[in-house]
């Protein structure tokens, strides 16, 4: 096993990779997830889409395959299947919603390492998957003139090295076991990402629902259906509270149909006043239709901090830009709706994807908290060559006024960049 490892780490550096999402750098508050350039549906990594590998009872299936993003092997090679993956992009941002801490716009460059091995054993198909990102640190000398831009800075400590998943597999029949990180199994998402941090994904993509998580996940996927349900820590890294989460969905998974509810509970309510609320129901829809999609995903959402006597200035753990990190009363959630509605079209040289969403909060006296979020994202890609593409993200939000330092928060935020994928 020793040495099969070896190997895959050294195949990585010219393989295909596939990518979707952790916190390097986010504004979320407590959820700050990672992201990369995927269009596919997601129950967990890999793939997303209905191309997942299916456990079989007496003979090595083929390895997991998406055309998108992986580059699998053609045949087993001995008692092992394995497949890797690379991708890189480098790109510039601007993004006007964090003007007032002096780093909003920047060039950057980003890596997505990824593979696994396949093993049959009898009727049971096991299996190690581990996606790793490489992220560009921001310089140290980050602006901290005040309480508040301080309580900004973490939010751009990024970790150079991440693990985005890394976890175990025991697949028999339509059942499959796993422990370790992985992809949150709440709801569905079909729309590309092109950042480390997925900070270019809806609303309640992007500030409510975490990408990954750590823990212990049962799946059940007949032929056409999902059912999953996972025990978990609640947040993307290790956890700083006894208390556990549970996540599931249930729903339907066909080539050109997709439904589904989903749920993320959890069970503690934590001692310290630092601790939050994540907690949300979510639904998602997909119809498909030769290169075209329409998807959506809606969810009610529990979040703030449970407990009150800790200052916003002191945040120390990752500032949310959107004031989701206040308290409402003692153990009491601050709630929220949202939705988003997202339409996109493929071709083999080229994508255009639109969505809109907005989100509800419930209002708290606070205007910059209490504000209605509406955000529209547009994102073109156009491939050059296979392996080659050139992409531009346009997101805009409405504006609010006296936001942070006494200056309106613009919600224009521009991306370009180019990727190359093996």
């Amino acid at each position: 096993m020793g040495l099969a490892l070896a190997g895959l780490a050294i195949l990585a550096t010219g393989g295909a990779a596939r990518s979707q999402e952790s916190p390097a750098f986010s504004f979320g508050g407590y959820q700050s997830p990672v992201g990369s350039g995927v269009t596919s549906e997601l129950s967990r990594l890999p793939p997303i889409d209905d191309e997942s590998i299916e456990p079989q009872s007496e003979t090595l299936p083929p390895p997991l395959t998406s055309t998108e993003v992986w580059q699998s092997c053609a045949t087993p090679r001995g008692p092992f299947d394995y497949y890797y993956g690379a991708k890189a992009r480098g790109y510039y941002i601007n993004d006007q919603r964090i003007e007032f801490t002096g780093q909003e716009a920047t060039f950057a460059v980003e890596g997505v390492l990824s593979g696994g091995l396949r093993q049959q054993n009898g009727s049971w198909l096991l299996g190690l998957d581990t996606e790793i990102f490489l992220n560009q640190p921001y310089d140290r000398n980050i602006f901290q003139d005040t309480p508040e831009r301080a309580s900004f800075a973490h939010n751009f400590d990024i970790e150079p090295l991440q693990i985005s998943q890394l976890y175990l597999s025991a697949g028999w029949h339509d059942f499959t076991a796993t422990v370790g990180r992985f992809v949150t199994p709440f709801g569905r998402y079909y729309y590309p990402l092109y950042r480390n941090n997925f900070d270019d994904s809806p609303f309640i993509r992007s500030e409510a629902i975490v990408y990954r998580e750590t823990g212990v996940l049962l799946e059940y996927q007949p032929a056409g259906w999902d059912f999953a349900a996972a025990v978990t820590n609640g947040g993307f890294e290790q956890d700083t509270n006894s208390s556990k989460a549970f996540v599931g969905r249930a729903g339907i998974d066909w080539d050109w149909f997709a439904c589904g509810v989903s749920l993320k509970e959890q069970d503690g309510i934590g001692s310290e006043n630092q601790k939050v609320y994540k907690n949300h129901v979510g639904c998602d829809a997909m119809v498909r239709r030769g290169g075209w999609s329409l998807s959506t995903e809606a969810i009610y959402d529990e979040y703030g901090l449970r407990r009150p006597g800790f200052p916003l200035d002191d945040i120390f753990w990752g500032r949310s830009l959107y004031y989701r990190d206040l308290n409402n009363a003692n153990y009491v959630p601050i709630t929220g709706v949202g939705y988003y509605v997202n339409l996109q079209y493929d071709s083999p040289f080229w994508s255009l994807m639109l969505n809109y969403g907005e989100f509800y909060p419930e209002e708290l006296g606070i205007p910059q908290h209490d504000a209605i979020s509406r955000r529209a994202i547009v994102k073109s890609t156009t491939r050059w060559t296979p392996n080659f593409e050139t992409y531009g993200v346009v997101m805009h939000e409405n504006d609010i006024p006296n936001s942070f330092a006494g200056r309106k928060r613009q919600g224009m935020y521009l991306l370009f960049g180019c990727q190359f994928t093996l």
